[in-house]
């Protein structure tokens, strides 16, 4: 993607620019994430934000279908969350260096929503906790190879960082083949990885055919959320856990992203298959840092009794225990009517965008499961999108990020980058919808009839 911010579409961002500007005195780049600071970006630096509404630091305000990348499933500053963690910053402490009771009730509540989960264990980053996961099925198998999938990304630890977003003429032509580093300074490790077209049965059986009795794992999103939102085709999920049971390997679904987003229990809920092992992350914290790994009470025995070792100063610390018992009480307490609200107001958005685009004749598909949603503009038009390849393929990158500057500009903001879907909150009402609504209609004639 080569799209740049012209001067007239800063003009709005003075001083978010120079905050940058300075910060890039200090921080490499400007911030401590790439994808804040791309250079197709329009300089944005957050001030405050509450609700379903953000304010930069030049008095812009957004409505942010971003959700800070999916973790805000209540929206900004939700009150349950703020009082939790300021009832245990303020009268038990905020770090303790010892096993706490609200830990112990967090891991209780995951349980009751992840049936799969027998034990589990806490993290400080979804990239924390697929390593380990990784690690767990090396253990418990004995053996080193693990399948992934293309479009995917689990992390960026050294045994699953590929190039998720590689180039087509860097994949190979068969669906499969070794996985290609997503970074320089890399070690081995990632050569055990082998990636395969996702949706692909075929693809995966020539794989494991070749490869299966040295694989530990097959290891996937189970909606394909780093790649423009991609469903899995009917039967795939469970097709695909019998193929890695048949060959002795275990089924890992990272659902960093689904995990209580496209149902209270994920997209293993949603599509009532069951992995082996689980990682979430994003939505349970609230905002803050945490992360789960969990599986079977024996498969965990392998950190209970040894070999496989796990630890971290901050895994399950006191505050982002209490901001996770918070949003996991809301979701217990509520089940029906906080998704049967999620799912209204991105029914509401998805069929909106899709009425808009159909009427103007705009090239696009819409994909969307509960409050993840995807309006990915094609360049012509075609039947649908269902792996990273189709993606790479049809979808019109430059015209995105040009359609993205104009909402960004009129007070709506999403990701610029086409393979980031959009995250929804119980924050966000039908109001604010027919809001966006109005806009994007605006914006869609102004920058994508042709």
């Amino acid at each position: 993607m080569s799209g740049t911010v012209s001067k007239f579409e800063a003009a709005n961002c003075a001083v978010s620019e120079q905050v940058l500007d300075r910060a890039k005195n200090s921080l490499a780049g400007g911030d401590s994430s790439t994808m804040r600071v791309l250079p197709y970006h329009i300089p944005l630096v957050a001030d405050r934000a509450e609700g379903c509404r953000l304010w930069d630091v030049d008095g812009n305000e957004y409505i942010d279908l971003n959700m800070s990348y999916g973790p805000l499933l209540l929206g900004h500053r939700p009150k349950a969350v703020i009082e939790s963690v300021y009832r245990q910053i303020s009268e038990q402490g905020s770090q303790l260096g010892f096993p706490t009771e609200v830990t112990m009730r967090v891991a209780e509540k995951i349980k009751k929503l992840f049936p799969s989960i027998e034990l589990l264990r806490f993290a400080n980053s979804g990239t924390e906790a697929c390593a380990s996961a990784v690690r767990l099925a090396k253990t418990y198998t004995g053996r080193n190879k693990l399948i992934m999938f293309e479009g995917h990304y689990h992390g960026w630890s050294e045994a699953v960082f590929t190039k998720y977003h590689a180039p087509l003429e860097e994949l190979p032509e068969k669906g499969y083949g070794p996985a290609i580093p997503g970074t320089s300074g890399m070690g081995d490790s990632i050569k055990d990885v082998i990636t395969v077209q996702w949706n692909d049965l075929d693809a995966l059986e020539r794989a494991l055919a070749e490869h299966g009795d040295e694989v530990c794992a097959v290891m996937m999103e189970p909606i394909s959320g780093n790649a423009g939102l991609l469903m899995p085709h009917d039967g795939y999920l469970a097709t695909v856990r019998e193929m890695a049971h048949d060959c002795g390997a275990l089924l890992i679904f990272d659902e960093v992203i689904t995990g209580m987003r496209v149902s209270p229990g994920g997209a293993q809920e949603h599509y009532m298959v069951s992995p082996d092992i689980t990682v979430m992350s994003k939505a349970m914290g609230g905002g803050y840092p945490v992360s789960a790994f969990g599986a079977s009470a024996e498969m965990m025995q392998c950190i209970v009794k040894g070999p496989l070792f796990h630890g971290g100063v901050f895994s399950g610390n006191a505050i982002v225990m209490s901001a996770a018992e918070a949003v996991l009480d809301t979701v217990l307490a509520d089940k029906e009517g906080i998704y049967g609200h999620l799912h209204t107001v991105s029914d509401q958005l998805a069929n909106g965008v899709k009425d808009i685009y159909s009427r103007l004749n705009i090239p696009a598909q819409v994909n969307h499961l509960g409050p993840l949603i995807a309006a990915m503009i094609t360049k012509e038009e075609t039947e649908g999108l269902y792996n990273y390849r189709d993606v790479r393929r049809h979808a019109d990158f430059e015209r995105y990020i040009q359609f993205q500057h104009w909402m960004q500009q009129r007070g709506v903001y999403f990701h610029p980058n086409e393979f980031e879907p959009m995250f929804l909150s119980t924050a966000h009402s039908s109001r604010d919808i027919d809001e966006v609504l109005e806009r994007w209609e605006e914006g869609a004639r102004q920058c994508l009839v042709r």
